[in-house]
């Protein structure tokens, strides 16, 4: 018997219907856009392969006029299909950029990319093209990912004339573009676009503007040379606290990378204009921000002269621990143009900061042995239990304490010699019995046969145990003693 479908069985069977289709179309989509793909990586493959010998002899310098001919019957898509593994896969050595650059602008390349900017978010022309692609039918241009690449593009070939435009897509609405953007400005390094950066830091400091990011501009800056500090002189000099800081950490990047390339790093007047420098000596260094103090101090040890030397000076003594701080930290690796400094940097070892403390021990110690003489006279005479526990520990830490115990034994003296007796007496105990224990046995007998008599006569010994210990072949007997082993 036949029954009447119900409206719930109808409309159950409709939506069955419904879900079947979509999931097929989904299907084929998900097979179209497969074959799509393949089509497109089979037609890159090609044409990488094809043109891959062309590319070589341009990036060698040794291209012929077909190689070029050849490229420029190429419609511009293909071109940058072509180009676009060369500008992220790899960094080009800076002869090859530069012949790959001189392609882009014979090319048309740059004018394109320059042309992307200039609209912005607008819909941006298209150049004609010769022969339809897979990357032309396939893939509808996309605005955004376009001006993306090419601000990178820009950018990898450290092609300054670009500057404006790149700056003028700052203000672009996608916050990726705008970091893109700030990267490439850093890349070409361009001294015009540095006032530009500066204005805007400005504006975001002050909250006029919400974009780009802050720290993106401060990174951006900090890439440039240092013959751009001149632009920072308005931000170091400005009433506004915050402009002031964010300039002087980007002056200390700057400097720190200088540093970093050129060891033993003096800023000269050619490298610092005379009226950063005076605006170092006689403004920073006494800001009323303790911040802008401290990376103040961070710049002017690079600096040279008896000025620079009484206003370091006074930083040491500034009512901030976190300025002395910063200051101990920074006159680190300075060696012998610390020497004027050497009695200020061991007054901070009674400062009442345990971190202050501990940065002039390890900046005593990173200047050679004179400040290391300076560190050993303050242990022998400062009666503060704490300092001298903090002494000990970074001497431990550094392995320092292997360096004193190889000089004693050879029969050195003077503070090294005293320090390792006192050391060795009720200071480092499980430091000293540890580099004996590793020690040759030649090195711990001489250092016994010479330790053991200094110590009888501070703390006698009984006669059994001195005697052993001298004539023993063995390690010496003293070394697991209960007074070495306190520890």
């Amino acid at each position: 018997m036949f029954h009447t479908p119900t409206p719930v069985m109808q409309w159950a069977f409709i939506i069955m219907l419904l879900v079947s289709a979509g999931t097929c179309v989904l299907i084929i989509a998900a097979f179209f856009r497969r074959w799509q793909q393949i089509r497109y990586s089979r037609y890159n493959h090609s044409l990488q392969s094809k043109y891959r010998p062309i590319l070589a002899n341009v990036l060698a310098g040794t291209r012929t006029p077909s190689d070029l001919e050849a490229l420029r019957v190429l419609p511009l898509p293909e071109l940058e299909l072509l180009l676009d593994p060369l500008f992220f896969k790899r960094k080009l050595p800076e002869r090859c950029l530069a012949f790959l650059r001189a392609l882009c602008q014979e090319l048309g390349l740059i004018d394109l990319w320059q042309s992307r900017l200039t609209l912005g978010d607008t819909e941006e022309p298209q150049p004609p093209a010769k022969v339809t692609t897979p990357d032309t039918a396939g893939h509808p241009p996309i605005t955004y990912l376009s001006r993306v690449k090419s601000i990178r593009n820009l950018g990898e070939l450290r092609h300054q004339p670009s500057w404006p435009f790149l700056v003028e897509a700052l203000d672009d609405r996608y916050p990726e573009v705008q970091f893109v953007a700030l990267r490439a400005l850093a890349a070409l390094g361009a001294p015009e676009s540095f006032p530009a950066l500066r204005d805007r830091l400005h504006e975001v400091a002050e909250g006029e503007s919400t974009s780009p990011s802050l720290q993106g501009l401060k990174a951006a800056m900090a890439g440039f040379d240092l013959t751009c500090v001149l632009d920072l002189l308005p931000s170091l000099r400005h009433p506004n606290r915050q402009i002031r800081m964010h300039a002087i950490e980007i002056l200390r990047t700057m400097v720190r990378r200088e540093a970093g390339r050129r060891p033993g790093l003096t800023l000269t007047p050619k490298l610092l204009t005379p009226p950063m420098v005076e605006l170092l000596l006689s403004r920073l260094a006494v800001d009323t921000s303790s911040e802008i103090r401290a990376r103040a101090a961070e710049v002017i040890v690079f600096l040279s002269g008896p000025r620079v030397t009484r206003v370091l000076h006074n930083l040491l003594l500034d009512h901030q621990w976190f300025v002395r701080l910063h200051t101990l930290q920074a006159l680190n690796n300075k060696g012998e143009a610390a020497a004027p400094l050497y009695l200020d940097i061991r007054d901070c070892l009674c400062d009442l900061h345990w971190r202050v403390r501990e940065a002039a021990i390890q900046t005593l110690l990173s200047l050679g042995q004179g400040g290391r003489h300076q560190l050993y006279e303050h242990f022998l005479t400062f009666p503060d239990h704490s300092t001298r526990a903090q002494v000990v520990e970074v001497i431990e830490r550094t392995g320092l304490i292997s360096a004193l115990v190889q000089h004693y034994s050879a029969g050195g003296n003077g503070l090294d010699a005293r320090m390792v007796e006192e050391l060795a007496g009720d200071s480092a105990l499980l430091g000293l019995s540890g580099v004996l224990r590793t020690a040759s046995p030649e090195v711990r007998h001489r250092f016994m046969l010479r330790f053991v008599p200094s110590w009888q006569s501070r703390m006698p010994l009984p006669v059994e145990m001195g005697l052993s210990v001298l004539t023993a072949d063995k390690p010496p007997q003293l070394i697991d003693s209960p007074r070495f082993m306190a520890a």
